[in-house]
């Protein structure tokens, strides 16, 4: 029996995505400008693009059009999301097989942080308006909204358990 689960969905879809949609018979195209997402004071622009061996952060100041590459790392970074200052960005980063992680860069150093370190899937981070980080997982085998200091500390569980439909 073959099970198929939201995280395994997920993945390859984002798979299909970042290779080009290779997958529908055209020819592998680069993902550049990928899951933009403007600074909090509107002047730069961090987006997912191809870098040497993976997709990287990357910057872009919107009155220059300077691009600067922030981060690659040996794996696919996905989802960039500003800190409300503008000092950080939250992103996904793959460990393992199927391990997606929540990690922090500092935009003036390239500093990173890996914020969460548990078996299941940490997803689409956010940051909240007091500068906590907002995300789902799957811990405990039901995907949920969880929210945890940058620091990796305070990790709490913000959404319930469904009833599970008869």
């Amino acid at each position: 029996m073959v099970r198929i689960t939201f995280a395994g969905i997920v993945v390859s879809a984002l798979g299909l995505v970042l290779a080009g949609c290779a997958f529908f018979g055209s020819e592998e195209q680069p993902v550049d400008f990928w899951q933009p997402v403007l600074s909090p004071d509107g002047t730069r622009l961090a987006y997912i693009a191809k870098a040497q061996k993976s997709y990287g952060l990357f910057l872009l100041d919107l009155s220059t059009s300077q691009e600067q590459q922030l981060l690659a790392l040996e794996r696919d970074i996905v989802y960039p999301t500003w800190s409300p200052d503008g000092t950080r960005i939250a992103f996904m980063y793959v460990q393992d097989k199927d391990n997606w992680d929540i990690f922090t860069v500092e935009v003036a150093t390239g500093a990173t942080f890996r914020v969460t370190a548990d078996p299941a899937t940490d997803a689409n981070p956010t940051w909240t308006p007091a500068g906590q980080i907002l995300f789902n997982s799957n811990r405990g085998g039901r995907w949920g909204a969880y929210v945890i200091n940058p620091d990796g500390s305070g990790l709490r569980k913000v959404s319930f358990d469904r009833p599970s439909k008869g």
